[in-house]
């Protein structure tokens, strides 16, 4: 257990400290010059529009998107698209209440970014809004010689093992979310925050949550 004067926070990334979603403009700003590419990902991207948050099919259709977008990039070049991409972010789309709320929980105690969004491109945007050095539990890329593959997908139950290893206890966590892509988190968490969330999204986390408020921030 944490001292009582300390407070665990989680913070989700996509929806809560920005307004849209981190990998998808990634993925938005590299299909945009290759538009052969793009119509091969017309399939899984409504496969994943049309799929609720909290099942196997959205992430399952996200990774194969993410593969095909990426393929043939080499490590640099994706590192690259990725600081320009989360800089961009940071200036255009950071929910400014969130961030303070994120930058003030890390004053009460000990704070993460919990996300679904690969490391480089979330540590680009955290960066950029001014959250240096915050811990982060992200999804990661391998690289090989057809390019870049999610290896480690942070989504669903494997946000809290993420969490965990970085020393973080979810059980004693304020958690920050807007989806319900969180449900494990926030069925184990002290609290949850629903952050701009969907009505379908808060009708979830509501079920699961054992205190649970609701924030429209700007």
């Amino acid at each position: 257990m944490n001292p009582a004067n300390e407070i665990t926070s989680i913070f989700d990334l996509d929806g809560v400290l920005t307004s849209e979603d981190t990998m998808s403009s990634l993925v938005r700003a590299r299909l945009a010059a290759r538009p052969l590419r793009f119509a091969a990902a017309i399939p899984p991207f409504l496969l994943a529009s049309a799929a609720p948050p909290d099942g196997a099919l959205k992430p399952a259709m996200n990774r194969a998107i993410v593969a095909l977008t990426l393929r043939g990039m080499t490590r640099s070049q994706y590192e690259e698209l990725a600081a320009v991409t989360g800089r961009a972010m940071a200036a255009r789309t950071a929910v400014r209440q969130a961030v303070a709320r994120c930058q003030c929980a890390r004053g009460r105690g000990p704070t993460v970014v919990a996300t679904a969004s690969e490391e480089n491109l979330a540590r680009a945007f955290l960066d950029g809004v001014g959250l240096h050095g915050i811990p982060l539990a992200a999804s990661r890329l391998d690289f090989t010689p057809r390019g870049p593959r999610l290896i480690a997908h942070n989504v669903g139950e494997a946000k809290i093992d993420a969490v965990r290893a970085l020393g973080f206890a979810p059980e004693d966590a304020l958690l920050y979310t807007d989806s319900a892509s969180d449900l494990p988190l926030a069925r184990i968490a002290r609290r949850t925050v629903t952050v701009n969330a969907a009505r379908r999204s808060i009708a979830k986390l509501t079920d699961a949550s054992a205190d649970i408020r609701h924030e429209r921030w700007r």
